[in-house]
């Protein structure tokens, strides 16, 4: 009996093929034989039929683009482990990793790794979940670093790039201007970093990107590009908003104060921005009023705004208003109606001047700037460590509160100092959200004559998330709403789960657990071929180093389920452990619960006990079952094995 296999779709899931996919439900005419028909589909959007490269056209050229746009197509050969939870129900005493995992009931996410491999392996999970994304990319100033990526790598290589372990072999390299590839170098990099990013957005979603005049002229091109110019806007920070760092450069022309943050939407014709609450600067005590009431003259008796208001006193007024009941019931409970010097006069609308005030962002960001982004970054971690332009607290809440409703996903995958973080925890704390954040960062090597490796932080990573931790803490000692102590499932039938909105899970690059061509692709021929070799003496598939934490880290990511995903034993097995998988964020679909068992054999009492409902499917390892067994739990409902 021919048994679905976890490895029969494992690596079907790119970028090409999913566009390929949905062109052909959108025109199934331009394809011929179950192939793209071009002339067709020239012919179909009036197009002519020259080549591409005879077409006289306006757009972004660089040599090697069909190669950087060739890297948002392939395949991730790595996926993600559980490291820890870095501020609460983490790691503890006498218990294992798996156990660890299970107890982690953080719904943020830290990934330590190159951000090419991760946004390629988080496709299936988050394709479409992510509401805001904020980056601060390499500026490329001439010293700084960018990703030196390439189409493949060994494994070997692999491990040297994640340990950062000789010069010869790290992930970053210097791109100075007296390179010929200066510029180059830096689109390639960015460009299937912004294509997977564009996949990863809600239809209304859209990121921001924080950059310099090095780049900014390529970037917007490059964005109008992979988003589509009517969906690009360009917008100003004022770096010296707040005042200046005090070390005025010598220039011969005009010293900048600025830098830009390009914007990019999923969708420009569906995405809303809310007004922000920013209070009127040196006017913040002025009393302003308005009408409530629309003009006598134009009142409509039968107008659904045509209703009573009630103050204190009982004292009733009756008239057309300018918004409607619940707005204006809104409104009394927020303080914001006024009732006249003695509170007896027909209600009138206050306008606050205040933090209460709402506006609309300006394209001019007048937020802070790179001293008060020291001074932040200082307040938490002190003034020892050094890191370079951290950006300031208040520029990335007014854009993530611009963006985001308050149970929104924002990610950062060029985190940094950890300062998106940081920014939404404190405006879920002022305003009462549940945002989540996804943190991306290579584990940069900080340099040994630096005061951050002498305060014990080996790299970029562990400044973070010591930043987001003690930035955590802060937050909960200034609200009282402690984060540190994890809730325990309420039931583990059910696997139902409190959250903890300032603790994080923390998971890290690594090779995939599973043996194929897919954790092979880059080898030779040859070594291809011992490769496969050396395939039949593992037992199931995994690799030597696989443990079951892994393997499920693996599986939750290749079925699309979420990161933060409740995971639980079910108690009703006693022969076998079974895992529990659930993420509330797939209710409704075919298989939005799974029921996992990597135990080297399946026992009869575990298949007559076990009972899938239509939303479950239950995985193990090939291995563990015969085919009678096989078929016994095929009649129980839907089985893959690994």
């Amino acid at each position: 009996m021919e048994r679905e296999s976890f490895f029969d779709n494992l690596s079907e899931f790119d970028l090409g093929s999913e566009k390929l996919l949905e062109l052909k439900r959108v025109l199934p005419e331009v394809f011929s034989d179950g192939k793209l028909d071009f002339e067709k589909l020239r012919a179909l959007t009036g197009q002519d039929e020259q080549s591409d490269n005879n077409k006289n056209y306006y757009g972004l050229y660089f040599p090697g683009k069909q190669e950087a746009k060739a890297l948002a197509r392939v395949e991730s050969p790595f996926t993600l482990e559980y490291v820890d939870n870095s501020i609460g129900g983490g790691k503890t005493k006498n218990t294992s990793n798996v156990e660890n995992l299970l107890n982690d009931k953080s719904s943020n996410i830290y990934i330590e790794g190159d951000n090419l491999e991760v946004l390629k392996i988080l496709k299936r999970s988050y394709k479409q979940k992510i509401k805001c994304i904020y980056i601060d990319p390499p500026y490329n100033t001439g010293n700084d670093f960018i990703y030196n990526d390439t189409f493949a790598i060994s494994e070997t290589d692999f491990k040297k790039q994640t340990n950062q372990l000789t010069d010869d072999n790290k992930k970053l390299v210097t791109n100075t201007k007296a390179n010929g590839s200066y510029h180059t170098n830096w689109l390639k990099m960015m460009m299937p970093r912004l294509m997977l990013a564009r996949e990863l957005l809600t239809d209304d979603g859209v990121i921001f990107i924080s950059i310099d005049d090095n780049e900014q002229a390529n970037l917007k091109l490059l964005c109008d590009e992979v988003f589509g110019e009517e969906c690009v806007d360009v917008m100003i920070w004022n770096k010296e908003a707040e005042g200046s760092s005090g070390t005025l450069k010598q220039v011969a022309t005009t010293r900048k104060v600025h830098e830009y943050i390009i914007c990019a939407y999923k969708n420009y014709e569906i995405t809303n921005f809310h007004k922000i609450h920013e209070a009127l600067k040196g006017r913040e005590n002025e009393f302003q009023t308005a009408n409530l009431a629309v003009n006598s003259d134009r009142e409509q008796v039968n107008h659904p705004n045509y209703f009573t208001i009630t103050n204190l006193h009982g004292e009733k007024f009756t008239h057309q208003w300018k918004w409607n009941k619940e707005t204006i019931d809104n409104l009394i409970k927020e303080n914001l109606i006024y009732w006249g010097s003695d509170g007896h006069k027909q209600p009138r609308l206050i306008i606050p001047t205040d933090e209460r005030r709402t506006t609309y962002l300006l394209s001019i960001l007048n937020y802070g700037g790179t001293t008060i982004g020291r001074k932040d970054f200082e307040l938490i971690m002190g003034n020892n460590i050094e890191f370079s332009y951290p950006k300031p607290i208040i520029l990335l809440k007014k854009i993530i509160e611009t963006s985001t409703e308050k149970d929104s996903l924002v990610l950062d995958f060029f985190s940094g100092s950890g300062t998106t973080a940081h920014a939404v925890m404190q405006l879920n704390a002022e305003d009462g959200g549940n945002r989540k954040f996804i943190m991306v960062q290579l584990p940069e090597e900080c340099k040994e004559d630096s005061e951050a490796f002498k305060a014990g932080f080996k790299n970029i990573c562990e400044i973070g998330k010591e930043r987001i931790r003690r930035a955590a803490k802060k937050i909960c000692e200034e609200t009282g709403n402690s984060p540190l102590t994890p809730e325990l499932f309420e039931s583990d039938k059910v696997c139902a789960k409190k959250r903890e909105p300032e603790s994080f899970k923390v998971f890290r690059v690594c090779q995939s657990n599973f043996v194929s061509y897919t954790a092979t692709r880059g080898q030779d021929e040859e070594a291809l071929q011992n490769v496969l070799l050396e395939f039949e003496k593992y037992t199931d598939r995994v690799t030597q180093d696989a443990t079951i934490e892994k393997i499920l880290v693996q599986i939750i990511l290749s079925k699309g389920f979420a990161l933060d995903c409740s995971i639980c034993k079910l108690s009703e097995f006693s022969k076998n452990t079974v895992f529990k998988i659930f993420d509330a964020q797939r209710e409704g679909s075919s298989s939005s619960e799974l029921l996992v068992c990597l135990d080297k054999k399946i026992f009869d009492d575990t298949t007559k006990r076990l009972e899938l409902l239509d939303n479950q499917k239950f995985i193990c390892f090939g291995k563990a079952i015969d085919d009678t067994t096989y078929a016994r739990l095929l009649d129980k409902g839907s089985i893959e094995v690994v």
